[in-house]
């Protein structure tokens, strides 16, 4: 390679080495989040990436983990997992309801649109409308769902009610070689479902398992569901935590969520030096305005930071199209 090909090859790598982050955060990184917290964070994800740093975390244990529903998607008024049941049992209804009493009194409630009576048979919900249903299906499903569905009372697309801000910060840290996990107590399925949306595969999913039994179709296997719920795979509390470790053999060293069911996780990113544990506090009308009260006097007690939507974030969702 002679001398000028070679400059400007060199001047070509350092144009994309400039343009690269620039373009991952919009021009500046964490843009929708707002000083001092956007500052903190920006220098927590620095420090552990830069070798030269006290806070320097090796590549292998930069681990960030974040709860799905309520800390990266709105879950109001209902949760996603929801949605997709829904849609699933609209798709199947009424014939559906003519084969036992519990599909009947299903099939029953979402014509008669009756959520507290859904809300009070959840794993029912969850379960029972899935037998017989391919993994594959059932994702497929879960990604239409998320592209096509529809937030009646904040009037945008499912899509458009992920929070503008953790995308950042979720693209930062994948900038900066942390390895992103996403734990929630939705479906494992519907969690891999949308998981591209934030640049990540399915491999990064954990969450809430339903058996699944392996047929052979065509000389391919497939996976199909039962509608059974695996013993101790309800993806909440402390399971969180060990299916993390399952997963990934590390503990997180930062970690998001905004419910009970994510303390552990908290606790776990907190545990350590460095570590970060961000709690998210829907204070926001531009959203739902909501508590978690123990949850936040945890956080008081344990000195976590809590993530005000209202002051800390300059807007919500992503803007209009």
């Amino acid at each position: 390679m002679n001398f000028l090909r070679r400059t400007r090859l060199l001047a070509a790598v350092v144009l994309l080495l400039v343009l690269v982050p620039a373009a991952w955060a919009g021009g500046r990184p964490l843009a929708s989040w707002n000083e001092p917290l956007r500052a903190k964070l920006i220098a927590f994800a620095n420090a552990a990436a830069d070798p030269a740093s006290p806070g320097f975390v090796p590549a292998a244990e930069r681990i960030a983990v974040f709860d799905a529903d309520g800390t990266l998607i709105c879950e109001r008024p209902l949760f996603f997992v929801v949605e997709v049941a829904l849609t699933r049992l609209q798709d199947i209804c009424p014939e559906y309801g003519k084969q036992d009493p519990d599909q009947a009194a299903l099939c029953r409630a979402v014509q008669a649109r009756d959520r507290r009576w859904l809300m009070r048979h959840l794993n029912l919900l969850l379960s029972r409308p899935f037998a017989g249903m391919s993994q594959a299906a059932y994702r497929e499903l879960a990604a239409r769902v998320w592209r096509e569905g529809h937030n009646p009372k904040l009037k945008r697309p499912l899509s458009a009610t992920a929070y503008e801000p953790m995308r950042e910060l979720v693209a930062l840290l994948r900038a900066k070689g942390f390895t992103v996990y996403l734990n929630s107590g939705m479906d494992a399925l519907a969690l891999m479902a949308i998981c591209p949306f934030w640049g990540l595969g399915p491999e990064s999913c954990i969450g809430t398992e339903y058996e699944l039994a392996p047929r052979m179709t065509q000389d391919q296997v497939e996976l199909m569901r039962t509608g059974v719920l695996l013993p101790g795979r309800l993806n909440l509390g402390p399971v969180k935590a060990v299916n993390l470790l399952m997963h990934c053999g590390r503990r997180p060293i930062l970690a998001a969520g905004n419910s009970g069911g994510d303390t552990w996780l908290l606790r776990m990113a907190s545990g350590g030096k460095p570590g970060l544990a961000l709690v998210i506090d829907h204070d926001d009308p531009r959203e739902f305005v909501y508590s978690k009260s123990k949850l936040l006097a945890e956080a008081k007690q344990r000195g976590w930071v809590v993530v005000s939507m209202k002051r800390d974030w300059s807007r919500v969702f992503p803007a209009a199209k």
